[in-house]
């Protein structure tokens, strides 16, 4: 096949802004790393509900402000009732769920997934917001441990 200079570089002109779009398709919609954790160790936790588990994101909000979706999913084991909740901008932990006991005897992990609307009121500013994942058991002595898990916040539609 014969292709005359011509058409070859119409040709790879095409190509090359084709790929600079899908390029650029792709980056438009990547998730900024502070909107999302993804933790793929086991950590345990005692205690009393509640406090810091230790799980951070972040997101930056217009100046006029919007409601955000935070999605907590986890594999886990616990030897008691346990609880999540979260932090913004390091107010107490609020927005209450619950986790039922856990623990077979085989060793394996139990998953549940956990979904919360954050509204300007429960204390989101315009700018960078830090949510943090709070918790704890309800029954002292207890342990919970977090397998598999991620927590991911991005702004509601």
């Amino acid at each position: 096949m014969n292709i005359g200079s011509g058409r070859m570089k119409r040709l790879l002109f095409a190509m090359g802004a084709a790929c600079v779009v899908m390029v650029m398709g792709t980056a438009a919609f990547a998730v900024p790393p502070t909107e999302a954790l993804r933790i793929e160790t086991n950590q345990t936790f005692t205690g009393l509900c509640c406090f810091s588990l230790g799980e951070t994101v972040s997101i930056t909000e217009p100046k006029k402000l919007v409601p955000v979706v935070v999605t907590f999913s986890t594999d886990y084991r616990s030897s008691s009732d346990s609880l999540v909740e979260l932090s913004v901008n390091d107010h107490p932990c609020m927005k209450l769920q619950g986790m039922q006991a856990a623990a077979p005897a085989d060793g394996s992990f139990a998953s549940a997934t956990f979904e919360w609307t954050i509204f300007p009121g429960d204390g989101l500013t315009p700018g960078n917001n830090k949510i943090v994942l709070c918790g704890g058991l309800d029954t002292t002595g207890a342990s919970l441990t977090l397998g598999f898990r991620t927590l991911a916040v991005r702004i509601s539609k």
